[in-house]
């Protein structure tokens, strides 16, 4: 899938490699999750690969601006469909993933911190 296609879902990893910082764009935020979870799944990517991560990067569903996932709130279980299906929806302010969460049926809105394995894998 181009990722330019749908840029509302984008998400990227920003990560230090031999001095140099590398990145790896996402179609959307689940696969950036399943790779998060385990990147030695994805080939030559070590277990410790977390390690190395500088930023993380997510696209607000309303805003379409480049936001921190790492400080984004996440509405899991909506109506809204990314191009690969069931997605979490990541938003900037908590309030608007409220209001997103209740317009569209979300089960949950969860953190980055919070977000496990069977979030996403569902």
């Amino acid at each position: 899938m181009f990722i330019y296609t749908y840029p509302r879902w984008a998400a990227q990893i920003f990560y230090k490699h031999n001095d140099h910082i590398h990145h790896l764009s996402f179609d959307v935020v689940k696969d950036l999750m399943k790779f998060y979870f385990d990147p030695s799944k994805w080939g030559k990517y070590p277990a410790n690969f977390r390690q190395n991560i500088t930023k993380i990067v997510v696209t607000d569903y309303y805003s379409q601006e480049a936001i921190d996932a790492t400080k984004a709130y996440y509405v899991i279980g909506s109506n809204i469909y990314g191009p690969m299906g069931n997605e979490l929806i990541p938003f900037k302010n908590y309030e608007d993933a409220k209001v997103f969460k209740k317009d569209h049926f979300g089960t949950k809105i969860l953190q980055f911190d919070k977000i496990t394995a069977d979030d996403v894998y569902i």
